[in-house]
């Protein structure tokens, strides 16, 4: 008789049933969540562990010798910004001895986008998700230029917006939803699905019904006439087109932060980049990153502006990844057709994105729904085991960025499997 010994394959079947447990128990909570926006206050008074010298980051973390393009670019600027250094060549020394301290976003309940870079002062939205009262934080989006932060420029200008945000909008807008009461995030993000958001590359939908909320909530609080203040933040959220990518990105951080730590489970509750790695964090292994190189940016395709090319694109970072881990962006491709030529070329191509991504996946979205897959839910919950045996790796849309500094279009990005497959490794051994 040949096979393995019973006491291995009861073994086996042990390990094997806590695992599936241990991963219902994730999806179950993923999918649970209930975000609502809370309110918009400066990062040192809401985000955990802040510091006046802590500048957050995207990504998993690197020592500060090894950034070397925008990510950096991006970190100094945030210490001219809140007035660290008097200069470049302070800041830098006083980033290389450790006195200014570089952290990542996510060991701070925070998420940020491309650089991710995020300082005391800055305004960040607050998202509780309702189901567990877990809060997470994603700084408010700078405005409608390219040359921004958050896409590794400092200059006058980037300043300038950072502080008009700072000073004029955020209080406004924290005054709306004071009024409000908060806002509810899910249904905004069902009925963004149905008009052709992804909720990561494309959120015009989610963005003209967040809009259309808060000016009516100002309509209410304006009936001796429109005060100043509220004409800004209106005209803000005519040109801040990326101002609900920050709001769900601490929408999923919050959800998947509740999925977090289960003993066995190889749900993936993280997922990001800094300038040098892709990052990868698993329910069972709690807050232990797993990395591997980026791939070339010759890799990546997608549309891009001005007549640009891959050659003159860089990685700087990037935390809205977090978006696919509760099932939108690249993997709620089939739901938003506009990206076709962002992504996978054809809305044909679309749909089979999609439809792979429900191999590597241990649920559906109860609530976010794709119309052209006869409203199925959204393939939720990243299962790394699933990924590592099947070799396929989540569709991730992503902003993409110059070497230079500044805004150059979108891309899929396939990250590497090496994460994936270490992770179920670890989380099978006995």
């Amino acid at each position: 008789m040949t096979g393995r010994p019973a006491t291995a394959t009861a073994h086996h079947d042990t390990g094997r049933a806590d695992r599936d447990a241990a991963n219902a128990l994730a999806v179950a909570r993923l999918t649970a969540a209930r975000p609502v926006l809370e309110t918009v206050a400066p990062a040192g008074e809401v985000v955990p562990g802040m510091t006046s010298r802590t500048i957050l980051v995207s990504g998993p973390p690197l020592p500060w010798e090894r950034y070397a393009g925008g990510q950096r670019r991006a970190v100094v600027g945030a210490a001219l910004h809140e007035g660290l250094a008097r200069d470049e060549d302070e800041a830098e020394a006083l980033l290389a001895d450790g006195t200014i301290a570089v952290r990542p976003s996510h060991d701070h309940a925070t998420v940020g986008s491309l650089t991710g870079v995020c300082t005391a002062s800055m305004p960040v939205v607050v998202v509780r998700d309702e189901t567990s009262g877990r809060r997470a934080f994603c700084r408010m989006n700078e405005g409608a230029d390219r040359a921004s932060l958050t896409f590794g420029v400092w200059d006058a200008g980037v300043g300038a917006r950072l502080r008009h945000v700072s000073e004029v909008v955020s209080p406004a807008l924290a005054e709306v939803l004071d009024h409000l009461g908060g806002l509810a995030l899910t249904p905004v993000v069902r009925r963004a699905l149905a008009m052709g958001d992804d909720l990561h590359s494309r959120h015009k939908a989610a963005g003209a019904l967040f809009r259309a909320a808060v000016l009516d909530a100002v309509l209410d609080l304006s009936r001796g006439g429109v005060a100043e203040r509220h004409r800004e933040l209106a005209a803000y959220l005519r040109s801040a087109e990326y101002l609900f990518l920050h709001l769900v990105m601490a929408a999923c951080k919050a959800a998947a932060d509740s999925a977090y730590g289960i003993p066995g489970s190889t749900l993936v509750t993280a997922m990001n980049l800094n300038e040098q790695q892709f990052g990868l964090r698993v329910s069972g292994l709690g807050d232990r990153w797993l990395t591997a190189p980026l791939p070339p940016v010759s890799t990546l395709r997608g549309r891009l502006y001005d007549g640009w090319t891959t050659d003159d694109l860089a990685y700087v970072g990037g935390e809205s990844l977090i978006t696919e881990t509760v099932g939108l962006g690249g993997m709620a491709a089939a739901a938003a057709m506009p990206l076709q030529d962002h992504s996978a070329g054809t809305p044909r191509d679309m749909i089979r994105m999609t439809e792979r991504m429900y191999r590597i996946t241990l649920g559906e979205h109860p609530e976010y729904r794709i119309p052209a897959l006869a409203y199925r839910g959204v393939p939720c919950g990243i299962d790394a085991a699933r990924v590592a045996e099947t070799g396929i790796v989540p569709a991730i849309h992503l902003g993409a960025t110059l070497r230079e500094g500044g805004h150059a279009g979108a891309v899929l990005f396939l990250p590497p499997l090496e994460p994936f497959q270490r992770a179920a490794e670890l989380l099978s051994a006995p």
